[in-house]
């Protein structure tokens, strides 16, 4: 298993703003740290994930048969998706969600009758990719800055490529809008210096590093009794203007993006000042609606 030693780096045990200027990237306007493997693979941690870096080295979760024995895949998830317990030295319930990337892949949605959204939107909805992993982490810290905390979400802690390479159609990416990605990101990357800028690598996979949120999606809870259906519906509208109101939309919004926390046996969610308390997940296709963002 490829290795990120840290106790090879007198820079480890630095805050993420004193680290050394040759590991510094940013990207669409969120900061990393990029590090290297002993096999080239590449681990960009954000500030979030810089003070658990411990966590996230892909030897805690990623070496041989640890990943698909110890990972449980998200029901409801549409791609690949994993929550994974990994060790921590102080939170001894520490999980990542693992989300390996689709970008290049169309998202092949449909937009129902009858839900109320407007032409334009069900245009994007069936026209829609999911994003590059760069640009998903970017569109979820403008989102958490616009929403403050209205909204509560998974923080984005690092993103992960092998070094292993594969055939374009091994991923299930098209070549159509791949022009169209390389030439986001290097307009992004133009005013940087040449030592740090970043570029796709097609013939490789992105995975997506987040910390777990404790709690069952919306639709379970229904399931269960915990939410009447109509409660369910209503929280699931709430999502969708607290992001709309902060200029964002997820193209494929529904009850199994929204999380709530059971209180003991008895049935009962978590409360946040007499309402119900609830977190977004799910952010691959996250976009700005064009009226804030």
């Amino acid at each position: 298993m490829e290795r990120f030693d840290e106790h090879l780096h007198p820079w480890r045990r630095r805050s993420f703003d004193d680290a050394p200027p040759a590991l510094r990237r940013r990207i669409f306007g969120v900061d990393y740290l990029r590090l290297r493997g002993r096999q080239a693979g590449e681990l960009f941690v954000t500030r979030h994930g810089w003070p658990v870096l411990d966590s996230l080295v892909p030897s805690r979760w990623f070496g041989g048969e640890r990943l698909p024995k110890a990972a449980r895949a998200l029901a409801g998830a549409t791609g690949a998706v994993y929550r994974m317990p990994v060790w921590h030295p102080a939170h001894p319930r520490f999980a990542l969600v693992i989300k390996f990337s689709r970008f290049g892949q169309p998202a092949l949605l449909s937009a129902a009758t009858g839900t109320g959204l407007d032409s334009a939107l069900q245009d994007r909805i069936r026209s829609s990719d999911f994003l590059p992993p760069f640009e998903e982490f970017a569109h979820l810290e403008r989102l958490r800055a616009a929403a403050g905390p209205r909204l509560r979400i998974k923080a984005p802690l690092a993103i992960y490529s092998p070094a292993t390479r594969y055939l374009e159609w091994q991923l299930g990416r098209t070549t159509t809008r791949r022009w169209w990605y390389d030439r986001v990101l290097r307009e992004d990357q133009a005013t940087l210096p040449a030592s740090q800028r970043v570029s796709y690598e097609w013939e490789r996979i992105y995975i997506l590093l987040y910390r777990w949120i404790d709690g069952i999606d919306a639709e379970k809870a229904c399931e269960s009794g915990a939410l009447s259906y109509q409660t369910m519906v209503e929280l699931t509208e709430t999502a969708r203007q607290v992001m709309r109101d902060a200029g964002w939309e997820v193209l494929d919004h529904k009850p199994r993006h929204v999380i709530v926390r059971p209180r003991g046996e008895g049935g009962q969610l978590l409360m946040h000042r007499g309402r119900i308390a609830w977190a977004l997940i799910d952010y691959e296709l996250l976009v700005p609606n064009g009226s804030t963002a």
